[in-house]
């Protein structure tokens, strides 16, 4: 008696499993690659024209972080204050030292 399918379907079961789990590993290892902290760059910290510390400023003077970054929670980023944010409190508070001269000057520009 002649077979029903042809003899490659016998093999068909074993090569979808594998099929789906070569995806499933294929989109596994995109995933875990696509949210490390490298590629979401969690802790990102650019070079800073001013010295700035945080730790002073959030955790010494107890500043809230949407003070400086009050676009926080509207975007997947925090932004970088404007001069004018940074001038609220220096152009009091440590008015003359010179390693705010930038901030002093990008203020001045921006208010001209």
């Amino acid at each position: 008696m002649s077979d029903i399918f042809p003899r490659w379907t016998n093999r068909l079961p074993g090569q979808i499993i594998f099929g789906l789990l070569l995806i499933g590993g294929v989109v596994t290892a995109g995933l875990n690659y696509y949210f490390t902290p490298k590629y979401t760059r969690v802790g990102y910290q650019p070079t800073q024209p001013v010295p700035f510390s945080h730790s002073i400023h959030v955790k010494q003077l107890g500043l809230d972080c949407r003070y400086c970054h009050d676009g926080v929670e509207k975007s997947w980023y925090s932004n970088v204050p404007a001069a004018d944010t940074c001038m609220n409190c220096h152009s009091a508070v440590r008015a003359d030292d010179p390693k705010l001269e930038p901030v002093r000057a990008s203020y001045k520009d921006a208010n001209k």
